[in-house]
């Protein structure tokens, strides 16, 4: 990841969330998860818009892990002693399947699974079962390299079309702007003299001073979003809504897209294949015609 685990930490100062007092909190927090996990597998949709074959046998990789992580929460929610509630809104927005691969790598990848990934390092230190905490860190270092994935393919993305960096910076604003909504939202409905929660408005400036430096380092941008004012932001944000909307408009891209079936010959996963066969045909050596 371009960002260490360090950099992504955050200190509740042995604050700990309590088993039967929190039992209904804890199953909020835990369905939100559940759907996000439960989501996770529409990386299958994107194995056949894949760029390349080791891409698409990541996102393979993948599809299974985040079902193992469905796995993971379902151990959570027998631990609770609680059954799962309905997703909120605002999760069921944000984990919306994204428009294409460079979308779904910026926003669904590197910084949406990097959310998660926080997410995941905070109930580890906040909750005091060591069992299941120890399958929580497994699958947090399994959405590490999901995070990764994004970051790297989003940077190889902007590096071929720099002027995708406006409409998924806008994107990225939007989806931190209703972060921090749904922050207010859900301090407004719990105990703030809870030892956790309590921290939460602290805990969501960490997560998007993470964001903001991902963000940099993957070249999306060249400045703090601080220095963004707010009509610059509105700016990125609408003008992000409205390519987006165009492209979503805009149905003969369909006939123009490049599917890993149509383009897996010309892949560097079997270059190794086709140079071997060239050096088969220079050498004479009779090869097997296709039919």
């Amino acid at each position: 990841m371009l960002l260490t685990r360090d950099e992504m930490a955050f200190d509740f100062r042995g604050a700990k969330f309590d088993r039967v007092k929190d039992r209904d909190l804890l199953a909020w927090i835990a369905s939100q998860f559940l759907y996000g996990e439960v989501t996770g597998i529409q990386v299958g949709h994107w194995i056949l818009h894949a760029p390349d074959v080791e891409s698409a046998k990541f996102l393979a990789r993948q599809c299974i892990e985040e079902l193992q992580h469905v796995d993971v929460f379902m151990e959570f929610f027998k631990w609770l002693g609680a059954r799962p509630v309905k997703v909120h809104p605002v999760v069921r927005m944000l984990s919306r399947e994204s428009a294409d691969w460079e979308e779904h790598c910026a926003l669904e990848m590197a910084q949406g699974e990097g959310f998660v990934l926080m997410i995941f390092y905070a109930i580890i230190a906040c909750i005091d079962d060591e069992k299941l905490a120890k399958r929580m860190d497994a699958a947090a270092r399994q959405e590490e390299g999901h995070v990764e994935f994004g970051e790297q393919q989003t940077m190889k993305a902007l590096a071929r079309s720099p002027r995708l960096r406006k409409r998924l910076l806008g994107l990225h604003l939007l989806s931190l702007w209703v972060i921090k909504r749904f922050e207010k939202w859900i301090g407004k409905r719990v105990d703030q003299g809870h030892p956790v929660m309590r921290m939460i408005p602290e805990y969501l400036k960490t997560i998007i001073a993470t964001t903001d430096l991902r963000l940099r380092r993957m070249g999306m941008t060249s400045k703090p979003l601080a220095e963004y004012g707010r009509v610059q932001t509105f700016g990125l944000i609408t003008g992000a809504l409205v390519r987006k909307g165009l492209r979503k408009l805009a149905f003969w891209r369909w006939f123009g897209r490049k599917r890993l079936t149509h383009t897996y010959m010309h892949d560097a996963y079997l270059a190794e294949v086709m140079k071997l066969a060239e050096v088969t045909n220079a050498a004479g050596i009779p090869v097997i015609k296709a039919a």
